[in-house]
């Protein structure tokens, strides 16, 4: 698990948009992000792309977190809920299912009062690697 964390905060975009790890548990992480002004659509609230970066992040982490050593997305759905302006958001997210080649996972993006913003399902391609032969598995 700690590789997963590494692999994750040293990430180029990890850093670029500013997300703290929340919480990590097997299939569940919780990360947050303060929003700041570059985030902000015309309509002065948080463009709904960084809501589904953070909600792709959350979902893929929490896949990740069940040992796979390679996570891909291949579907995901996001619903947007509620609007945001300034705080911090905090996002949740669950691995619903999971067979050997794909997991189904879900998130939610809140507020710092507790609120809603978003929901997200996807489903993610999940690798393990056989680091004796470097074959997957």
């Amino acid at each position: 698990m700690e590789k997963m964390v590494e692999d994750f905060e040293g990430s180029n975009f990890w850093k670029f948009i500013g997300l703290e790890l929340d919480g990590v548990e097997k299939g569940s992480v919780k990360l947050k992000l303060p929003i700041i002004p570059p985030f902000l659509n015309v309509k002065d609230s948080v463009h709904g792309g960084i809501y589904a970066s953070i909600l792709d992040t959350t979902m893929g982490f929490s896949a990740r977190s069940l040992g796979f050593d390679e996570v891909t997305t291949l579907e995901m759905d996001v619903h947007f809920l509620r609007a945001v302006r300034d705080g911090t958001v905090y996002s949740a997210g669950n691995v619903i299912h999971q067979n050997r080649s794909t997991a189904l996972v879900e998130a939610d993006l809140f507020d710092e009062e507790g609120n809603r913003l978003a929901h997200s399902t996807g489903t993610f391609r999940v690798v393990k690697v056989d680091n004796r032969e470097g074959n997957e598995h």
